[in-house]
């Protein structure tokens, strides 16, 4: 992308206040912030009051460590209790998702408990997904690099129609963002 995710202009904000926002929005508390590479300049730039901030001094070591690093911030706060259902997870880099699509997602998973409940929009899977507190184990034995789609591929899950196309908006270059500005996904199509 050429400068950190997090901080690229959604709305008049940082990317990680949006999603932030739009998960406290949608239901979920506590919320655990992973930074990792850009740290300070994250943190000199975003507002996170009102988060857990993890700086993850071993984000280099691959993507997934950054996921066990948030789930040990839980478990040692003890904000992932042992009657917890699960953990929603959402990333910086697609923070088009309504807070609406995470509400849904949520009540979806505590209706059927899952291990894995996934956003969809149009057939096509997406983000956020929700972990259960039984597939955290396995996200947890995974390598700092394995991804987590190997676990999630092998687990009973349950695919959630939204009418969010935000779930399927994933900003990885410069032409990702600038085919996004000045459109709201969180409006209706």
């Amino acid at each position: 992308m050429g400068r950190p995710k997090a901080l690229l202009p959604i709305d008049g904000r940082p990317a990680v206040e949006q999603v932030v926002q739009t998960l406290v929005a949608g239901g979920c508390a506590p919320v655990v912030v992973v930074i990792g590479r850009h740290a300070d300049e994250i943190e000199a730039e975003a507002s996170l009051v009102g988060v857990t901030v993890v700086r993850h001094a071993g984000w280099a070591t691959g993507r997934t460590s950054s996921i066990q690093a948030g789930l040990a911030a839980l478990a040692a706060r003890a904000a992932l209790s042992s009657d917890a259902a699960g953990v929603v997870l959402a990333l910086v880099d697609m923070p088009y998702v309504r807070a609406a699509t995470v509400t849904a997602l949520i009540a979806a998973f505590e209706a059927s408990r899952p291990d894995v409940a996934i956003a969809a929009h149009g057939g096509r899977r997406g983000h956020p997904i929700v972990l259960s507190a039984a597939m955290l184990p396995k996200v947890r034995a995974l390598g700092p690099d394995q991804p987590l789609r190997d676990v999630v591929r092998a687990a009973a899950s349950t695919e959630v129609a939204v009418d969010d196309p935000g779930v399927l908006v994933d900003l990885n270059t410069p032409e990702d963002l600038a085919a996004r500005e000045g459109v709201d996904s969180r409006e209706s199509p």
